[in-house]
């Protein structure tokens, strides 16, 4: 049996290859990723046409390079691959060894020619290795298969799998510009900065806490979400913004105090977005599903935002919502207990404000000089 070793990566770039003029723009930041995010390993990255070929060095693991590129926005698609020499008897002999390595038994034998001028055709291939995967105990079948063996021929190599797996789909991170995301401690905001990051966003984290101080802030589990997510772009970029200033500002608003607190968060990440040279604000907001996101009291707090706010998860559904949370890895460290601004501000929050009322007390506890102020007191840490 031949050996299993020169084991590459076939990366596809889906949505990418439709860019037109544009195209190469987006291949070039998405090959900056990988690059970025396979920093410390050994390997090679090369372009193939309408793909990229990852080909790790001797000290490289296979799976932990396929690990890190499937978290990589861009990739709608890759795969672990074999390299056979573009012969019958290469590429048989690779099949089987591989159809022998992963233990297949019903197999659908699935080959593609990119490269018509060898003597065999796929057909060919479909014969020859039907016959020596019956040798072997393995059963070539097109209907009721339970695994599938891809075959595909070019001109100086065949690349042999047999499973297609999922990337994360979505755009290269900083081909759509940076944002400024309000990240708090629950299951939501961290989704939706997922979300913003797969549309090709670098987010800016700002946390609006209430510790007595920002190094207790930066110490808590917010620390630990930014890292969770910098799995997918490394971007720790967080500002710490205490609530006090606020707290003690808007003590006389009574049960407009939560909708005020949204509008003092957007205005803060506005603050910001204009100094980081971002342009949105994303935040975690699902329409209705709490009392200071009905539609009302989001219009209320944006009335006075000028930079547009993206909301990713406004039509989700708390079950749906958590479900991502824990297929990207943040659910279990949101969570965990924390002292959310949210939760100590009004005990019964009005759901329903109007505009000009909001910008009324906006004006008679000047907002804006709340958020400098709050600023100012706050920590930037990379």
């Amino acid at each position: 049996m031949k050996k299993l070793s020169n084991a590459i990566i076939i990366v596809h770039f889906g949505e990418l290859w439709l860019r037109g003029k544009n195209r190469n723009v987006y291949i070039q930041a998405l090959k900056r990723n990988i690059t970025e995010k396979l920093a410390g390993e050994a390997f090679t990255l090369k372009d193939d046409y309408d793909r990229l070929i990852i080909t790790p060095g001797r000290r490289s693991n296979i799976d932990d390079i396929a690990s890190k590129v499937s978290k990589v926005f861009g990739i709608s698609a890759y795969e672990v691959a074999y390299i056979a020499k573009p012969t019958l008897r290469s590429i048989v002999s690779t099949s089987i060894s591989l159809i022998r390595k992963e233990g297949l038994k019903k197999v659908k034998i699935i080959p593609h020619r990119s490269h018509k001028e060898f003597k065999f055709d796929s057909m060919d291939i479909i014969h020859d290795l039907a016959n020596a995967a019956q040798k072997i105990g393995a059963e070539p079948v097109v209907k009721g298969f339970e695994s599938q063996i891809y075959i595909s021929v070019k001109k100086d190599a065949a690349y042999i799998y047999s499973e297609k797996r999922r990337g994360a789909g979505g755009l290269p991170v900083g081909t759509s510009g940076r944002c400024v995301v309000l990240l708090s401690g629950g299951i939501d905001s961290p989704v939706a900065a997922w979300y913003a990051m797969k549309r090709g966003l670098i987010p800016i984290y700002v946390h609006v806490h209430g510790f007595s101080s920002n190094g207790e802030a930066s110490s808590s589990k917010i620390s630990r979400i930014v890292k969770l997510l910098s799995e997918y772009y490394p971007s720790g970029h967080v500002y710490y913004i205490p609530s006090h200033i606020f707290q003690m500002g808007a003590m006389k608003t009574g049960k407009y105090e939560l909708v005020m607190m949204k509008g003092f968060m957007l205005r803060v990440a506005e603050e910001i977005a204009k100094k980081e040279g971002a342009g949105a604000i994303v935040t975690g907001e699902s329409l209705g599903q709490v009392a200071s996101q009905t539609l009302s009291n989001i219009a209320a707090e944006e009335s006075t935002t000028i930079i547009p706010i993206l909301r990713p998860l406004i039509g989700m559904d708390k079950l749906e919502i958590t479900e991502y949370a824990r297929k990207i890895g943040t659910y279990d460290e949101s969570i965990k207990p924390y002292k959310d601004v949210c939760s100590i501000t009004s005990k019964n929050p009005a759901i329903s404000m109007s505009p000009k009322l909001f910008k009324s007390i906006s004006k008679d506890i000047n907002l804006p000089g709340l958020a400098r102020r709050s600023i100012k007191s706050g920590a930037a840490l990379q």
